[in-house]
Protein backbone atom coordinates (compact mmCIF):
# COMPACT_ATOMS: atom_id res chain seq x y z
CA UNK A 1 0.00 0.00 0.00
CA UNK A 2 1.30 3.17 -1.18
CA UNK A 3 -0.33 6.80 0.40
CA UNK A 4 1.21 10.13 -0.51
CA UNK A 5 0.08 12.89 1.53
CA UNK A 6 0.82 16.81 0.37
CA UNK A 7 -0.34 20.12 0.96
CA UNK A 8 0.73 24.14 0.37
CA UNK A 9 -0.71 27.13 0.81
CA UNK A 10 -1.65 29.55 -1.73
CA UNK A 11 -1.36 33.33 -2.35
CA UNK A 12 -2.65 35.39 -4.69
CA UNK A 13 -0.80 39.07 -4.55
CA UNK A 14 0.78 41.68 -6.53
CA UNK A 15 4.89 40.45 -6.97
CA UNK A 16 5.77 44.30 -6.36
CA UNK A 17 3.86 47.22 -4.09
CA UNK A 18 1.60 49.17 -5.55
CA UNK A 19 2.26 52.54 -5.00
CA UNK A 20 -0.97 55.04 -4.67
CA UNK A 21 0.19 59.11 -4.26
CA UNK A 22 -2.53 61.20 -2.69
CA UNK A 23 -1.61 65.40 -3.42
CA UNK A 24 -3.45 67.97 -1.12
CA UNK A 25 -6.53 68.08 -2.95
CA UNK A 26 -7.25 64.91 -3.20
CA UNK A 27 -6.90 64.46 0.57
CA UNK A 28 -9.15 67.10 1.25
CA UNK A 29 -11.55 65.61 -1.18
CA UNK A 30 -11.48 62.59 0.44
CA UNK A 31 -10.69 61.19 -2.98
CA UNK A 32 -10.56 56.79 -3.35
CA UNK A 33 -8.10 55.41 -5.33
CA UNK A 34 -7.74 51.89 -6.59
CA UNK A 35 -4.99 49.27 -6.68
CA UNK A 36 -5.57 45.34 -7.53
CA UNK A 37 -3.59 42.52 -8.09
CA UNK A 38 -2.25 42.01 -10.99
CA UNK A 39 0.18 38.67 -10.56
CA UNK A 40 -2.47 36.24 -10.38
CA UNK A 41 -1.02 33.05 -11.84
CA UNK A 42 2.26 34.34 -10.83
CA UNK A 43 2.23 34.78 -7.14
CA UNK A 44 -0.77 31.73 -7.27
CA UNK A 45 1.49 29.46 -8.93
CA UNK A 46 4.71 30.32 -7.36
CA UNK A 47 3.19 30.02 -3.60
CA UNK A 48 1.96 26.68 -4.60
CA UNK A 49 5.20 25.43 -5.63
CA UNK A 50 7.39 26.78 -3.00
CA UNK A 51 4.93 25.68 -0.05
CA UNK A 52 4.55 22.49 -1.55
CA UNK A 53 4.83 19.61 1.14
CA UNK A 54 4.94 15.87 0.42
CA UNK A 55 5.31 13.06 2.11
CA UNK A 56 5.29 9.61 1.17
CA UNK A 57 4.09 6.09 3.29
CA UNK A 58 5.28 2.92 1.20
CA UNK A 59 3.63 -0.79 2.71
CA UNK A 60 3.65 0.79 6.24
CA UNK A 61 7.10 1.44 6.57
CA UNK A 62 7.00 4.96 7.72
CA UNK A 63 6.97 8.32 6.40
CA UNK A 64 9.62 9.75 3.77
CA UNK A 65 9.47 13.36 3.52
CA UNK A 66 10.22 14.18 -0.45
CA UNK A 67 9.46 18.49 0.82
CA UNK A 68 13.83 18.31 1.00
CA UNK A 69 14.36 16.60 -2.10
CA UNK A 70 11.80 19.05 -4.44
CA UNK A 71 13.41 21.89 -1.91
CA UNK A 72 16.53 21.80 -5.44
CA UNK A 73 14.56 21.78 -8.05
CA UNK A 74 11.98 24.76 -6.60
CA UNK A 75 13.97 27.43 -7.28
CA UNK A 76 14.51 25.99 -11.16
CA UNK A 77 10.20 25.05 -11.41
CA UNK A 78 9.11 28.57 -10.32
CA UNK A 79 11.49 30.73 -12.92
CA UNK A 80 10.23 28.43 -15.60
CA UNK A 81 6.67 28.71 -14.35
CA UNK A 82 6.77 32.42 -13.76
CA UNK A 83 8.06 32.94 -17.73
CA UNK A 84 5.00 30.75 -18.73
CA UNK A 85 2.60 32.93 -16.17
CA UNK A 86 3.89 36.85 -16.61
CA UNK A 87 2.07 36.83 -19.95
CA UNK A 88 -1.26 35.22 -18.58
CA UNK A 89 -1.40 37.46 -16.07
CA UNK A 90 -1.13 40.11 -18.37
CA UNK A 91 -3.90 38.56 -20.94
CA UNK A 92 -6.03 37.54 -17.63
CA UNK A 93 -5.63 41.15 -16.00
CA UNK A 94 -6.49 42.78 -19.25
CA UNK A 95 -10.00 40.64 -19.66
CA UNK A 96 -11.57 40.95 -16.21
CA UNK A 97 -10.74 44.97 -16.21
CA UNK A 98 -12.15 44.85 -19.81
CA UNK A 99 -15.44 43.07 -17.94
CA UNK A 100 -15.07 45.75 -14.95
CA UNK A 101 -14.01 42.72 -12.95
CA UNK A 102 -10.68 43.27 -10.63
CA UNK A 103 -9.34 40.66 -8.30
CA UNK A 104 -7.82 41.55 -4.47
CA UNK A 105 -8.81 45.41 -5.20
CA UNK A 106 -8.38 47.73 -2.04
CA UNK A 107 -10.02 50.82 -2.15
CA UNK A 108 -7.64 53.47 -0.15
CA UNK A 109 -8.41 56.80 1.14
CA UNK A 110 -7.13 59.42 2.96
CA UNK A 111 -8.73 60.96 5.88
CA UNK A 112 -5.86 63.52 6.91
CA UNK A 113 -2.11 64.71 6.86
CA UNK A 114 -0.49 67.20 9.10
CA UNK A 115 2.95 67.88 7.93
CA UNK A 116 5.25 69.95 10.66
CA UNK A 117 8.23 69.42 12.91
CA UNK A 118 9.73 66.14 13.41
CA UNK A 119 8.60 64.79 16.61
CA UNK A 120 9.61 61.48 18.51
CA UNK A 121 5.85 59.31 19.27
CA UNK A 122 5.78 56.87 21.92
Amino acid sequence: MLSVNGSAALDITNNDPTTLTFNSTEIANKTIKTASTKNLTQSLTTSLVDELSLSINALGLGLLSVTALLGTVKPAVIAALNAVTAPVDELVYNVLAALGVHVGEADVRVMGATCGRSVLVQ
